[in-house]
C-alpha cells in the first residue's frame, strides 16, 4: 500500500511540476539606468538570449500560463521592458498616471522561452497598439455596442 501512495505522490508532483513553463524573467529601465546595481540592460538588447536560459528564466508556477513582455513609454519614448511569467495576458496597452503620456503594453506568449524578442521593430509593432484604441473599435465592439444599445464616437 506504501508503494502505491509513493508512486501517487511521485505522478502528482512530476503533473505539477514537470510540464511548467520557463520564461525570460528580468526587467530594465532607463530610470534606473545610472544605479550601479541595476545592471539588467541585457535585458532589452540581443544580450537576453546570448547568456545561458538558466541564468536569464525561470520557472513559472503552474497558474502562471503566459510568458509575458510589458514595455512602458513615457511621451512616446521607450522608458523600460520587463519579462516573467503571467497569470493573464492583456491585448490592451494601458495609460498609466495623470498629466503625462505614460503607456504599457504587454505582449504575451505560451510557449518555454518565447518572451525573448527585442529588435526595434518588435518594440514598434508593440506599442503602436496604443494609439488604436480609442479611434478604431475592437472586434467584435460595434456588435456588443449595437446590440446593448451604447454609442461611442468612432
Amino acid at each position: 500500500m506504501i508503494r502505491l501512495d509513493v508512486i501517487f505522490i511521485f505522478v502528482s508532483i512530476s503533473l505539477l511540476f514537470g510540464s511548467s513553463l520557463r520564461c525570460y524573467s528580468c526587467s530594465f529601465s532607463f530610470n534606473e539606468m545610472y544605479d550601479p546595481e541595476h545592471r539588467d540592460a541585457w535585458c532589452a538588447n540581443e544580450s537576453l538570449v546570448q547568456f545561458e536560459p538558466d541564468e536569464t528564466a525561470k520557472i513559472c508556477a503552474p497558474w502562471e500560463k503566459f510568458c509575458v513582455t510589458a514595455v512602458n513609454t513615457i511621451n512616446k519614448a521607450f522608458t523600460s521592458v520587463s519579462r516573467g511569467c503571467g497569470e493573464r495576458c492583456s491585448e490592451l496597452c494601458e495609460s498609466i498616471g495623470y498629466g503625462q503620456d505614460q503607456v504599457n503594453c504587454d505582449d504575451c506568449c505560451e510557449e518555454d522561452l518565447c518572451n525573448s524578442n527585442y529588435s526595434i521593430q518588435y518594440y514598434e509593432v508593440l506599442m503602436s497598439r496604443q494609439y488604436t484604441s480609442w479611434t478604431t473599435p475592437l472586434p467584435g465592439e460595434l456588435a456588443f455596442n449595437r446590440k446593448n444599445n451604447l454609442k461611442f464616437p468612432y
